[in-house]
């Protein structure tokens, strides 16, 4: 859909906050303690809606209902092959794991909410187990604390990292970010913290294009005792540069950003990881549940401009509320969230193009079942006039996919990692590609990353699951969640994939 009026509309740097931050410190991974033995398991809150949801899920009335051949798995053809895995980052009494991998030239980031911890390309620890909270130098007043994102920045050369925390006492919430201080993982990183006043910063999203670096959250207002009020989407943009010197760091923050065409305020707004060169930074995220709005934040910080684009791509699928997911073994449903966009990344074919992924419900011909189905949308020519490419949403009869995450290669072939189960099948992690030369809206049969053996009846499954290009600019590295036998909770699995 297109809204009336020839130009974007922007919010100006005027218009938000320009300030500066601070390193924290300097950390080595090698010398860092490990997560501490916890006798009682620490349940980490479920994200933050921007609307109350109500206790069960109910199958919405408006939920599309798609023939067989728009989101049936397809029987031939053969995904990316698995090239190497092992497993990643176990339980140790915090739930969920949420998941997130950065691939480096020499080694490779794995992240969740109970450790991080660094690993040679087959699967070897080259470090301990990190502590989260030592990692990012917490001060101990923020009770709060969750939500890792990693990434690799080719351009830099460096790792990034992001970890929000809020001091329910003093009502401050802050983003904090770590940043290597090499190619490696394995050494030493600069930590900032970059203060958000009077809000919660939840969900975070972390991205990187030439010259800056970009975190976004979904600001939640605290009431009184544990109740919070959505109080809008924010993006802060970080001159690059001057992280990478672990200087002091100029930043844009743009708070309460709209959606175009007077439709009121965003929601989870997903910052980009460009994986091709360019100085303009941008964010995606659901407009209402049938369009995809488009920002781009451009100028280097503090002097950054952020631009709301008008021209809003329409999804000819909408997304609904997905149901939780049945899994075998129990009457106990995996959360599979909801329609929020999971992940962004942007290559320069098809004009520029941006892939984003998210979970939808989703409907097959002669049933009225509906059931969860990743939804994956390929928007092109974002330089100039955004337009819609293509919008698979790809599942099957009787079974839920959920929590997808995704990559592209050199060629824009693009790699998706997400969770099945079903009344047969165990929490399990899988994956499919499609290339680019292939026929618009299709994709490959999918593949097994690693098979649950059990099922998962703790309290609270992932928020999202990590993808990662590799240096080699071909190979696409997954992680993701499953549950197997003798483990009382969640466990992890990596796997690097590579189309044909």
């Amino acid at each position: 859909m297109t809204f009336a009026g020839a130009s974007a509309e922007a919010q100006t740097a005027a218009e938000g906050t320009t300030a500066s931050v601070e390193p924290l410190g300097l950390v080595d991974v090698r010398d860092l303690p490990t997560p501490r033995e916890r006798t009682q398991v620490r349940v980490i809150r479920r994200p933050l809606a921007r609307f109350p949801e109500p206790a069960v899920k109910p199958l919405a009335a408006s939920d599309a209902v798609l023939g067989a051949a728009d989101a049936v798995e397809p029987a031939s053809e053969a995904a990316a092959n698995l090239i190497e895995s092992f497993e990643g980052i176990s339980a140790s009494g915090i739930e969920p794991p949420d998941p997130h991998i950065a691939v480096g030239p020499s080694d490779v980031l794995l992240a969740t909410n109970a450790a991080l911890r660094v690993y040679s390309k087959s699967g070897s620890p080259l470090s301990g187990l990190i502590d989260p909270s030592s990692f990012f130098l917490v001060p101990p007043q923020f009770e709060i604390q969750s939500d890792p994102k990693v990434l690799y920045d080719a351009r830099s050369g460096r790792f990034f990292a992001v970890w929000i925390a809020f001091d329910q006492q003093a009502n401050v919430g802050a983003w904090f970010v770590a940043v290597s201080t090499s190619s490696s993982a394995n050494g030493t990183y600069f930590v900032y913290q970059v203060t958000e006043n009077g809000n919660l910063p939840d969900y975070p999203g972390l991205g990187v294009c030439n010259d800056k670096l970009v975190i976004t959250a979904n600001d939640f207002r605290l009431l009184g005792g544990f109740t919070f009020v959505y109080n809008g989407a924010v993006a802060v943009a970080l001159n690059k540069s001057q992280l990478t010197a672990g200087a002091t760091t100029s930043f844009n923050r743009f708070g309460n950003i709209q959606l175009s065409g007077g439709a009121g305020q965003a929601f989870t707004i997903q910052p980009v990881h460009s994986l091709t060169g360019t100085n303009t930074c941008n964010m995606v995220t659901l407009r209402g549940n049938n369009g995809i709005q488009l920002y781009k934040i451009g100028g280097l910080p503090p002097s950054a401009t952020l631009t709301t684009v008008s021209t809003v791509p329409a999804l000819p699928a909408p997304v609904s509320t997905p149901p939780d997911a049945v899994q075998q073994g129990t009457s106990v449903r995996i959360d599979t969230l909801d329609t929020r966009l999971l992940d962004a990344t942007l290559r320069g074919a098809n004009g520029g193009s941006i892939w984003t992924a998210s979970t939808t419900g989703c409907r097959f011909s002669g049933s009225s079942t509906t059931f969860a189905c990743i939804n994956v949308v390929e928007i092109a020519n974002v330089s100039t006039t955004p337009t819609l490419r293509q919008q698979i949403v790809f599942g099957a009869p009787g079974s839920y996919y959920y929590i997808p995450a995704l990559r592209t290669d050199s060629t824009n072939n693009m790699t998706v990692v997400f969770g099945r189960s079903s009344s047969s099948e165990f929490p399990s992690a899988r994956y499919t590609s499609r290339l680019n030369s292939a026929p618009l809206g299709v994709l490959e049969s999918s593949k097994l990353l690693v098979s649950g053996s059990a099922p998962y009846t703790g309290t609270r499954w992932g928020d999202y699951f990590g993808a990662a290009l590799g240096p080699d600019n071909r190979s696409i590295w997954i992680y993701g969640e499953y549950k197997r036998t003798g483990s009382g909770f969640w466990q992890t699995f990596v796997g690097q994939t590579q189309v044909p």
